[in-house]
C-alpha cells in the first residue's frame, strides 16, 4: 500500500519539460568559434602520426650550399649586366651561358640527373 500511495503522489505532482535542442561544438558545423583551439590542440595530442626526417650529412649540405652560391653568383652578375660566358657545373646542373648576336643572353640549363634541358632567354637592355 505504501508503494501504491506514494506512485500516486509522485503522478499526481505537475511535471515540467523543455524541448532538447542540439547545439554543435565543433565551429566547422555552426558550434562556438572559441572550441576550435581546444579541439584542434586535441585532435593533435591524439595524432600518433610523425614525418620521416632524414638528416643530411655534412658534405651534401656543402655540396647544397655550394651550388646556391654558385647559382646566386650567377644571376647576380647576369642581373648587373657583368655577364662571364661559359660553361658552369654546380654537380646536379650544367649552365651554359651565352650571348646571342642581338645583345640577349641565352641560359642553357641542363640537369644531370634527368636530362631535362632549360632555355632561358634574357633580352637586350636599352640597345
Amino acid at each position: 500500500m505504501k508503494w501504491m500511495s506514494m506512485a500516486l503522489l509522485l503522478l499526481s505532482l505537475p511535471c515540467s519539460a523543455t524541448e532538447l535542442v542540439y547545439e554543435p561544438v565543433n565551429p566547422s558545423f555552426g558550434g562556438n568559434a572559441l572550441n576550435g583551439n581546444f579541439l584542434l590542440q586535441k585532435a593533435q595530442s591524439q595524432n600518433a602520426f610523425s614525418a620521416e626526417r632524414t638528416e643530411a650529412s655534412f658534405v651534401d649540405k656543402f655540396r647544397d650550399a655550394l651550388e646556391r652560391n654558385i647559382i646566386n653568383s650567377l644571376t647576380r652578375r647576369i642581373a648587373d649586366g657583368e655577364l662571364v660566358e661559359g660553361v658552369y657545373n654546380t654537380g646536379e646542373f650544367m649552365i651554359e651561358v651565352i650571348t646571342d648576336t642581338d645583345g640577349s643572353v641565352i641560359v642553357n640549363i641542363t640537369n644531370l640527373e634527368t636530362g631535362e634541358v632549360t632555355l632561358i632567354t634574357i633580352p637586350a637592355i636599352g640597345g
